[in-house]
């Protein structure tokens, strides 16, 4: 019997009724709910709700049995790299997360773990700082788990002082299947972990990713497993990083720098990573190119092609622009939104979520969140208007558009598009007009990716339809008062 199951027929013995008194005072089917709390027939969505409304249970043990209930729909697996990505959504997603301020937030993240001895920590701020100090470009080169915190933790110390910090080259495992190991959500861990580095503005970090078919568990039955290494020493760590080698013997330093080459030389980078506006262009514009099609994206507004209607409005978001428009960036920008590929047609497949906010800061400011709000003046009330007005006229691309309630996504400062051979498109704006894209192929992160922005539309996650269009309508009539 699951462990859903089991709370059933706890919280049916709590009230004192039996399945047959159940059923008659709250209507739902005897035969089903006998199914239900014995575990052979998982009973829909609605049926469990109206469950919770007829045992009397208060909100938190209501919110506990529906999680138990989407644990035995949909597997602990797939339910918890939901909640992780939800968690790391929500981190990037604010207008503060880019932004070098973070490092200093990053070892408090959920997304980090694991203790480590005081003598190690300060054995490894000892290799970084010395590097620092003496002004010198050498390399760190280590194998450290991506989720360990004692990496981040160094950051975080670090940068606040020197406001730089030593170029860092990480190997990283993945698994080739990741559905058959016990530790299956570790590929999605080890990307999103080596990703907040990067969003906080680390340039000089540079992780790469080998295939494998262990887990992390398997590194606990290893003799100092973990290494950080220069060019002159050579630091070990105990799978438990309570204790460590030390040595700056050059024959040993040199062999452990041929061996970290030869696991470099069989790893890759998996992504693309620019902070160069005419290098995500490109990498924009070959996206555009090949025969991928996007599934799904995110950002704080209606996606640019579903709100445009017509030329009219691709020339209206250039010339209410306070940049010069002769710059190869817009140029180049135009050039992309005027292809054929970007215009809504009846026929996308695509799904575009959005929130509410960003919606409406659309329609009362004009102006947009995330990588569009570059440089940007508002657009006039009557380009508002006819975009909102194309949305609803056809049916929000097709009930392609939909709207994120506050509860899932509150802002957002990025651009997320998940495309049809999984691979990711990330593109941000930081606090300081500084553009970073992320451009990721590795399948199996990118359905995970997919699988969660999928499931968005089937929860709560989204207004309905007609709550959609009533608030398009309320935004509209604003706009002509």
């Amino acid at each position: 019997m699951s462990e859903f199951s089991s709370k059933c027929r706890e919280y049916i013995k709590n009230t004192g009724e039996t399945v047959y008194q159940l059923s008659a005072s709250s209507g739902l089917d005897r035969t089903s709910l006998q199914r239900m709390i014995t575990g052979k027939r998982l009973p829909g969505t609605d049926f469990v709700r109206q469950f919770c409304d007829s045992i009397r249970i208060n909100p938190a043990q209501r919110q506990e049995l529906m999680e138990l209930y989407k644990i035995e729909k949909i597997g602990k697996e797939v339910y918890y790299n939901r909640k992780y990505i939800q968690e790391l959504l929500r981190v990037i997603s604010s207008q503060q997360a880019f932004s070098q301020t973070a490092f200093r937030r990053l070892p408090a993240l959920p997304f980090y773990r694991g203790e480590f001895s005081f003598d190690v920590e300060k054995k490894v701020l000892s290799l970084f700082e010395d590097i620092l100090l003496s002004g010198s470009e050498e390399q760190i080169r280590t194998n450290i788990p991506a989720d360990c915190r004692l990496l981040v933790q160094i950051f975080a110390h670090l940068y606040p002082q020197y406001h730089r910090l030593p170029p860092v080259i990480q190997v990283l495992p993945l698994l080739q299947n990741p559905k058959t190991s016990p530790d299956c959500n570790m590929n999605l861990d080890t990307f999103l972990c080596t990703l907040l580095p990067i969003l906080s503005g680390f340039q000089n970090y540079q992780p790469y990713y080998y295939y494998t078919r262990f887990g992390r568990e398997d590194l606990q039955f290893e003799l100092y497993p973990f290494f950080f290494i220069t060019e002159k020493r050579l630091l070990l760590l105990s799978s438990d990083m309570m204790t460590f080698i030390f040595t700056d013997n050059p024959e040993v330093v040199r062999s452990y720098n041929q061996e970290f080459q030869r696991i470099l030389n069989n790893s890759r980078r998996l992504f693309q990573q620019s902070d160069s506006p005419e290098q995500i262009l490109n990498i924009f514009g070959a996206i555009f190119q090949s025969k991928a099609t996007t599934n799904f994206a995110l950002e704080s507004h209606p996606c640019l092609a579903l709100m445009s209607y017509g030329p009219e409005f691709i020339q209206a978001l250039f010339t209410h622009r306070d940049v010069d428009l002769c710059s190869p960036v817009y140029t180049q920008l135009s050039a992309i939104m005027k292809q054929p590929q970007f215009t809504f047609t009846a026929n996308e497949t695509s799904c575009n979520y959005f929130t509410l906010d960003g919606l409406r800061k659309l329609a009362d400011t004009g102006l947009f969140n995330g990588p569009y709000s570059y440089h940007q003046t508002p657009l006039p009330k009557s380009v508002r208007q006819k975009a909102l007005q194309h949305l609803l006229d056809t049916d929000m691309g097709n009930q392609k558009c939909k709207i994120l309630k506050p509860s899932i996504l509150s802002e957002t400062g990025i651009h997320l598009e998940i495309l049809s051979d999984y691979s990711v498109f990330l593109c941000f704006l930081s606090e300081k007009d500084t553009f970073l894209c992320i451009y990721l192929k590795e399948t199996s992160i990118g359905q995970a990716l997919d699988d969660y922005l999928c499931s968005l539309a089937e929860e709560d996650a989204v207004y309905t339809q007609k709550e959609a269009r009533q608030l398009l309508l309320g935004l509209l009539e604003g706009l002509s008062s």
